[in-house]
C-alpha cells in the first residue's frame, strides 16, 4: 500500500511496475488536496489563492500482480474503492515474470569479485 500525494501519470506506471516485480497486489491511496483544504490564516495566503482547485488530484487504484488495474484510478473526488482479490494470483504470475528465478541457478552461475586489494572473494 502506498499513501501518497503523487498524482502524475508516471506514478501510475511506477506502481504497475512495483506490482509486476513484487508479484503482489498494490493498493495506491493517493490524497485529494483542494485549495480550500489550506487554513485561511496562513501567511502565504496569496500563494495559496493562485493554486488550482485541486492541488493533488488523487489517482487511487488497486493493481493486480500482472500490473492490470482492478480498479481504475479515481481522480478529483473522494471515494472508497473495493476489489475482490484472488490470492492464488501472486504465485501464478511467477510463470510470467520471475525477477530472480532465471538467475538463481547456482549450478551454472556464480558471482566472483576481484578486489585487487584483498584478492578474490566469492
Amino acid at each position: 500500500m502506498s499513501p501518497n500525494t503523487n498524482d502524475n501519470p508516471e506514478w501510475q506506471a511506477t506502481i504497475q511496475h512495483i506490482a509486476i516485480e513484487g508479484k503482489c497486489y498494490f493498493v495506491n491511496a493517493d490524497m485529494i488536496i483542494r485549495r480550500s483544504s489550506y487554513p485561511s490564516d496562513l501567511h502565504e495566503i496569496d500563494a495559496i489563492s493562485r493554486l488550482p482547485e485541486f492541488v493533488c488530484r488523487g489517482g487511487s487504484c488497486i493493481i493486480d500482480p500482472y500490473g492490470h488495474y482492478l480498479t481504475e484510478p479515481v481522480w478529483d473526488k473522494e471515494t472508497i474503492i473495493y476489489a475482490e482479490l484472488d490470492m492464488s494470483l501472486p504465485a501464478a504470475c511467477k510463470m510470467e515474470h520471475d525477477v530472480v528465478g532465471h538467475y538463481a541457478r547456482p549450478d551454472i552461475l556464480e558471482l566472483k569479485i576481484n578486489d585487487k586489494s584483498r584478492g578474490v572473494h566469492e
